[in-house]
């Protein structure tokens, strides 16, 4: 067998007793039995162990010979067969106080005192405040002002009503548009819009007729006055009606 480093035994595996060998890439169905029989080829053997965690072997184990001399014909001979694997034979010796021993795993309980030390923190922190939402700005109406001498409201229109519909409402009368006031998101009807007449006379006429004679549109009676602007706002402003 070749001659290696020494390997250095771990406590766990730490067995009591001179004259030892490890003995590595094991098969793992290798006994402590098989492994004693194999090592007695080269001299007595005080103990043969194969590394278990649990009942499974980890492939390596260790030797123990009764003499020194066993040990080194061990390791300096010819390579060793088992079950058709080449097994790794080397001097073993104990770990000495002054070698770095592992980093133990932290306790379960330490991580987890230090895991809530972090939330704790955490939660201390204060938290962003959301952004106020800004408050939808609405076109004011005007409490008081001239009325319009051109443009008419009509209220209480269907909701269906369309522009043509509602320029066929005043088809005795000229006019210049007619225009359904819409929701700008939906383009739903509003149930309200404005006509815009030619002339005063004819918006004070229109006016003047269909308070006498009220316009009744699908068994609904519409609200007809001068409107306060004199042209229709945007879709998106309610009007105050003289």
């Amino acid at each position: 067998m070749s001659a290696s480093p020494k390997i250095t035994e771990s406590p766990a595996e730490k067995v009591d007793l001179p004259n030892k060998v490890f003995v590595g890439n094991l098969p793992f169905k290798t006994t402590d039995e098989e492994l004693r029989e194999q090592f007695e080829k080269v001299g007595p053997v005080a103990e043969a162990r194969v590394i278990r965690r649990g009942k499974r072997s980890l492939g390596y184990g260790f030797v123990a010979f009764v003499s020194a001399s066993s040990v080194d014909e061990c390791v300096s001979g010819t390579k060793v067969e088992l079950d058709g694997r080449t097994i790794n034979v080397e001097a073993a010796r104990p770990m000495s106080e002054t070698e770095k021993v592992p980093t133990k795993r932290r306790p379960r309980r330490a991580r987890k005192a230090k895991e809530e030390s972090v939330e704790a923190k955490s939660e201390a922190k204060p938290e962003a405040k959301p952004e106020a939402r800004k408050p939808r700005v609405r076109a004011k109406k005007p409490e008081d002002g001239p009325a319009s001498e051109t443009v008419a409201y009509v209220g209480n229109l269907p909701f269906a009503t369309t522009d043509d519909e509602l320029s066929a409402l005043f088809a005795g009368f000229s006019i210049s548009s007619a225009r359904i006031v819409t929701n700008k998101k939906s383009s739903r009807s509003k149930g309200y819009g404005f006509v815009t007449f030619a002339s005063h006379g004819d918006q004070t006429n229109a006016i003047a007729k269909f308070s006498a004679e009220p316009l009744v549109v699908a068994d609904r009676p519409l609200n007809i006055k001068a409107a306060l602007s004199e042209s229709p706002v945007s879709d998106s402003a309610d009007v105050e009606t003289s």
